[in-house]
């Protein structure tokens, strides 16, 4: 298996795992979005809680030429680490919800 499809295969694995697990709160529906033609991938919630409607992007992926880079995570899981324990090396890693100023700090891929 080549280095992107692996790469596709870890992201989604993740998501899902995550998508399993089912919010404490209203009438929620947890969502995987999957595009592998252009390589975006995220976790949504979609629904009610009370009379409040409940939408939003929790998760965000994207594998941009060979990297793969976090653009969201609105959890208190560390994405980074679960990748890197899945087989993604850091320097493959973009933490894209980082400043660009700070990315040369933590240990990961700048771009």
């Amino acid at each position: 298996m080549d280095k992107l499809t692996q790469y596709r295969h870890y992201v989604k694995e993740l998501l899902q795992q995550y998508a399993s697990y089912r919010p404490a709160f209203g009438e929620v529906e947890v969502e995987t979005i999957f595009d592998s033609e252009h390589d975006h991938y995220q976790l949504v919630l979609v629904g009610w809680e009370g009379q409040q409607r409940v939408h939003g992007c929790i998760m965000h992926l994207d594998i941009k030429p060979s990297k793969v880079w976090i653009q969201q995570n609105s959890t208190e899981a560390s994405l980074a680490q679960e990748l890197v324990a899945l087989g993604i090396p850091k320097e493959d890693m973009v933490l894209g919800l980082q400043l660009p100023t700070k990315r040369p700090f933590t240990g990961f891929a700048v771009a």
